[in-house]
């Protein structure tokens, strides 16, 4: 009983893998997806099927593009098509309410640094910073001073 089953199972698998995949868009705009072509309308294929009637129909395709093009003898500039995962173009209010959200998240982070450096400042009498050249000097006490009120500032602006 299992082994008929597991044969069954695999021969449904096989039959799937030999089936193709179509992609297509009807008159209404609605996309279907689906194992046999339609025979009118622009047909992308998503997986191609091991099978001469894939072939046969391919070769229909083909004949009816040469014989389109054939009638028509000014090339059509291509479809253009937006690569999967580009967004859709934003109107200008959408575009102010992400920048506003941008800035707010950066405002955000911003009060989050300065907050842990005036934790830093005020915690240790000793601050120790990399200068220029990548070198570790101590802040003298009138300039620790001098970024406790800036790093003030800044928590009152961003905060």
């Amino acid at each position: 009983m299992r082994i008929a089953l597991a044969i069954l199972f695999a021969s449904l698998a096989l039959v799937a893998q030999a089936n193709g995949i179509y992609k297509w868009v009807d008159e209404n705009g609605v996309v279907h997806f689906g194992e046999q072509p339609p025979n009118d309308g622009d047909v992308e294929v998503i997986k191609k099927p091991k099978s001469e009637r894939y072939k046969q129909w391919e070769a229909e395709q083909q004949s009816a593009l040469a014989a389109e093009e054939s009638k028509n003898p000014a090339p059509k500039p291509p479809a253009e098509k937006k690569p999967a995962g580009q967004p859709e173009p934003r109107q200008p209010a959408q575009m102010e309410k992400e920048i506003a959200r941008a800035e707010a998240a950066a405002r955000a982070q911003r009060c989050q640094a300065s907050r842990k450096t005036l934790k830093t400042l005020n915690s240790h009498a000793r601050v120790r910073e990399m200068d220029e050249s990548g070198n570790l000097r101590m802040l003298g006490e009138d300039e620790r001073q001098q970024r406790i009120t800036q790093e003030q500032q800044s928590i009152r602006k961003n905060c």
